[in-house]
């Protein structure tokens, strides 16, 4: 309610709060009590209606309720309520807390868990639905009051504005007002993640080098340490700084991590020397790029260091809600993968059931292990079944038999053949392979061995006909 105070600083917080009480309840409590089957907050069945008895005691309750949040004791011209009005000192105290509470808000940036690094970590941009009235209106709204939405003259809004200009006053432009749409949000000075934030990458790497040699040496002029000779002290000081250096990094998980392009810490600068040859030559890589100017002793690369200094407990604020929200990401994902494998266990588990129980349904023969069904390559050819056997005319197909039979692994088939006497390799076939060839939409299959080309929707009705006694 801070805000609020700061805009009706001249009114009491307990008149603001009344007038914010009066908004909630008479605009969002007081309808849903009076009419609860209006506002689906109850469940009627079809055809019924709330009773005038009901109506009316719930008109009871809302007027009880109505003096507790205006604070409105019952007098003498409703004796027979006057007993509730130590009911209504203290409902009204509640109201206030309540008011208070829904007038008070967070920070946005806060409420959202962003900052303004957010956009630029993300890996899926927002997106919203939005239709061209509510476009227009907010258009409308921003130009109206563009003062109190901008920070200054330079805010970015100011030039999203001017380029939109005024709000079009021709309706067709619009098109159906109603129709929502997704727009995906993007940033209007996004920078290209080439080059841009390489360079970005070895302007932060160079302020770390540079941090590292000002530790250790001293001078009246950043340009006069670049150039002067360390003394013996001053390298044996860099040398055991190197060393924890190297031996952090060697405990580095992964290669891909130590040999990143970001990383800070360069094994390969062993002493000053060639520390100070790998500033100078980001330094001439930055200035080509304009971002620093030797002439200023490089002061752009400094001031940026010394605002770092000044800034280290809002990086370190950041990093912890960076590491909370990146812990609360990996908590998610392990809930979503753990639900996801549970729900893969089940399916498969429901999938082999069903196929358990069909293949219990078949028809075989008293004392047979083993489903068969026989067939000439002249039927199945008739029937749609089979497509071809290559090498084989389909005139010879009278003299070929094609015997499907079951084996101890549920849902799998074997398909053996003869050809005037000598046998045909035999095939594999998975039932469950076949109906994912057909959720996919293959319509022929071909069994490489054996050159047999059959029709997948005509050999799963045939093998659930057969099989699982399924029409």
């Amino acid at each position: 309610s801070s805000g609020i105070n700061a805009e009706y600083g001249d009114s009491s917080e307990e008149e603001i709060l009344k007038a914010v009480g009066n908004l909630l309840y008479y605009r969002y409590m007081n309808p849903v009590i009076t009419a609860p089957d209006s506002f689906e907050v109850i469940d009627l069945a079809a055809g019924s209606n709330m009773n005038n008895v009901q109506r009316r005691n719930l008109g009871s309750i809302a007027k009880i309720l109505q003096h507790a949040a205006s604070f409105k004791i019952f007098d003498s011209d409703a004796r027979y309520l006057a007993s509730l009005n130590s009911f209504i000192k203290t409902a009204y105290i509640k109201f206030m807390e309540f008011f208070d509470a829904a007038s008070t808000i967070t920070d946005i940036d806060e409420h959202f868990n962003m900052d303004e690094f957010s956009d630029v970590t993300m890996l899926n941009k927002p997106m919203i639905f939005i239709s061209p009235n509510e476009i227009s209106s907010t258009h409308q709204l921003l130009l109206d009051h563009q003062k109190q939405v901008t920070d200054s003259d330079d805010d970015p809004m100011n030039e999203v504005l001017a380029a939109l200009g005024p709000v079009p006053e021709d309706e067709a432009m619009l098109g159906d007002k109603s129709t929502e749409f997704g727009l995906v949000l993007t940033n209007k000075w996004e920078l290209n993640m080439s080059d841009e934030s390489n360079i970005q990458a070895l302007f932060s790497k160079t302020k770390y080098l540079i941090v590292d040699l000002l530790k250790i040496q001293r001078g009246e002029t950043f340009t006069a340490i670049l150039h002067s000779a360390a003394n013996t002290q001053q390298q044996e000081l860099y040398k055991a700084i190197h060393s924890r250096r190297l031996a952090a990094e060697n405990e580095k998980s992964s290669e891909e991590e130590k040999n990143s392009k970001m990383a800070l810490f360069d094994p390969n600068d062993t002493t000053i020397e060639k520390l100070k040859e790998h500033i100078l030559k980001n330094l001439q890589i930055l200035e080509q790029h304009k971002l620093v100017t030797p002439t200023e002793d490089y002061q752009e690369i400094l001031t940026s260091i010394a605002k770092d200094i000044c800034n280290q407990r809002k990086y370190r604020q950041r990093r912890k809600q960076d590491l909370k929200k990146i812990g609360e990401t990996v908590e998610r994902m392990n809930k979503k993968k753990k639900y996801y494998s549970e729900a893969v266990t089940y399916y498969q588990e429901y999938v082999q059931s069903c196929v358990s129980n069909l293949s219990k349904g078949g028809k075989t023969k008293k004392g047979d292990r083993r489903k068969t069904a026989k067939y000439s390559a002249q039927k199945l050819y008739e029937k749609g079944v089979l497509v071809e056997i290559e090498k084989v005319p389909v005139s010879s197909f009278k003299a070929v038999t094609i015997e499907f039979s079951t084996t101890d692994e549920v849902g799998t088939f074997e398909v053996s053949g003869k050809l005037s006497g000598f046998n045909i390799d035999k095939i594999n076939v998975v039932f469950e392979n076949l109906l994912q060839l057909q959720y996919e939409g293959v319509s022929t299959l071909k069994f490489e061995d054996s050159g047999v080309v059959v029709n997948v929707n005509l050999l799963i009705f045939l093998l659930n006909k057969k099989f699982y006694g399924v029409e």
